[in-house]
């Protein structure tokens, strides 16, 4: 088949970590799908990745991303972009190739952090409580701090800040959580309908005191709470129906507690390609098309930090 991977941050032209990031994600999906046999586009305004055939955009805008999309040949497509900007783009590749992705609708309400939140909460899903203060029509009381300012709509942890009170006014388009101590993990899976395919639990390298930064991870990341983690994650991709690969993060205290949902490829792959026996591709494609197996091979651990991807492209060390 010809593969579509629309990365926006490559084919955007973004600097700093989203490029970075979103690089070593489309080259390593785009090697897969060439393993596999697969002719591989893809949108860019950088260099070529190694794997794939790149598509230089004239312009670099938003619409032009739409625009290439629209315009595509491709049977069936996979698009990485920031969480408020997804399901559009993704209606727009849903009329012109098959989506191997979850749909407009899941990434719409999970880029949501407030709906999200409340709809699993509603669900039976442990979460961290989200609740914007002005509205009056939800009224929550929060009692005592600490709190989590953040975007309601947003990518990872980009403008978070950690207070002990809360302002009087949080500024539009923003909203407040409960500060809740545990350990930052996230959980990789696959899924197809009613069926959910882990792949690896992952420890999240924050740093809070420099703004919830993400610094790297550790794939897979073992613990004794293992059984109980996959359990929330795979509740919340079932309640949210999401599809493909997607990414569940989680506090894990006196519950595992999701805080926010990837319903699109994460960073967390460049860790899970290098221990899953299994490729990326093959998974993906079967959720869609055929039936997912039982469960993968993960062998080894890989660490991998930020700052290496900048210097390396892909450098990783692993063990």
């Amino acid at each position: 088949m010809k593969i579509l991977i629309a990365e926006y941050a490559v084919a955007t032209g973004l600097q700093g970590t989203f490029q970075v990031e979103g690089r070593a994600m489309l080259s390593i999906l785009a090697g897969s799908f060439v393993r596999l046999g697969h002719d591989v586009i893809y949108p860019t305004a950088w260099p070529a990745i190694g794997a794939g055939r790149g598509v230089v955009l004239g312009c670099r805008s938003d619409d032009d991303f739409g625009k290439f999309l629209a315009g595509t040949q491709a049977d069936a497509g996979l698009v990485i972009a920031p969480d408020e900007l997804l399901p559009g783009f993704l209606e727009i590749l849903e009329e012109n190739a098959i989506n191997l992705g979850s749909s407009p609708k899941a990434a719409l309400l999970s880029a949501d952090k407030l709906a999200c939140t409340r709809l699993l909460e509603g669900a039976g899903v442990p979460v961290v409580e989200a609740f914007d203060p002005g509205d009056l029509e939800n009224p929550y009381d929060p009692g005592d701090g600490p709190f989590v300012l953040k975007p309601r709509f947003g990518c990872a942890s980009e403008g978070m800040e950690l207070v002990e009170n809360l302002p009087e006014e949080l500024g539009v388009g923003r909203i407040a959580t409960r500060y809740r101590e545990g350990e930052s993990l996230s959980v990789s899976l696959i899924a197809a309908g009613d069926r959910v395919l882990p792949l690896t639990i992952n420890k999240q390298l924050v740093c809070v005191e420099a703004g919830f930064e993400y610094r790297g991870g550790i794939v897979p990341y073992h613990t004794d709470r293992e059984e109980e983690i996959l359990r929330v994650a795979k509740a919340a991709a079932s309640a949210l129906d999401l599809r493909g690969y997607a990414g569940i993060d989680l506090v894990v205290g006196d519950l595992p507690r999701v805080v926010d949902v990837n319903p699109r490829p994460t960073t967390s792959i460049v860790g899970i390609s290098k221990v899953m026996r299994e490729e990326l591709a093959d998974l993906i494609l079967r959720a869609r098309f055929a039936t997912l197996p039982e469960g993968v091979t993960v062998v080894g651990v890989c660490e991998f930090r930020k700052g290496e991807l900048e210097l390396q492209g892909n450098g990783l060390s692993s063990g």
